[in-house]
């Protein structure tokens, strides 16, 4: 099956690969269905609306950028991508924002993407969390400091 996105160019899916987001993503209700494009190295990935060209989101592994970030699923929301005994196989991104410095890119810990990978159902999360905000900065400034005095 081919899809075409405005990011990516024309691709060919597999339709099983499709991942169904029963309720859309906050401000793309209407979008339910979107396949996951891995980079071919490092954390990154796009999630590609199937039906939409325009809606194609950068995401990444959080974990590589913030090793002490959580989240605690409630059970409802558990439910909503049927991961019957909390199954080991969900797969958690943020949604990356890239501006004109890429240094100065974020990651929405406040709400991520949380996708079983075993039934190709995914949510985007909002957490109530005190701690995640919608910009975290991918490369904070300490960081910038130690590359430039090497």
């Amino acid at each position: 099956m081919i899809i075409h996105s405005q990011t990516l160019g024309n691709i060919d899916i597999d339709p099983a690969r499709i991942i169904q987001f029963p309720e859309g993503i906050p401000a793309f209700e209407e979008e339910k269905e979107f396949i996951l494009i891995p980079l071919e190295e490092g954390p990154f990935c796009y999630l590609q609306s199937v039906n939409n060209s325009r809606l194609c989101l950068l995401m990444a592994d959080p974990f590589v950028f913030f090793p002490g970030y959580q989240i605690d699923l409630p059970d409802e929301e558990i439910d909503k991508i049927e991961a019957q005994d909390h199954e080991k196989n969900l797969a958690v991104y943020a949604i990356i924002s890239v501006p004109e410095d890429f240094r100065q890119s974020t990651a929405n810990l406040m709400a991520p993407v949380i996708i079983n990978m075993n039934r190709q159902k995914g949510l985007q999360f909002i957490s109530s969390q005190p701690d995640y905000k919608t910009k975290h900065l991918l490369f904070p400034a300490d960081q910038k400091v130690k590359e430039e005095g090497k």
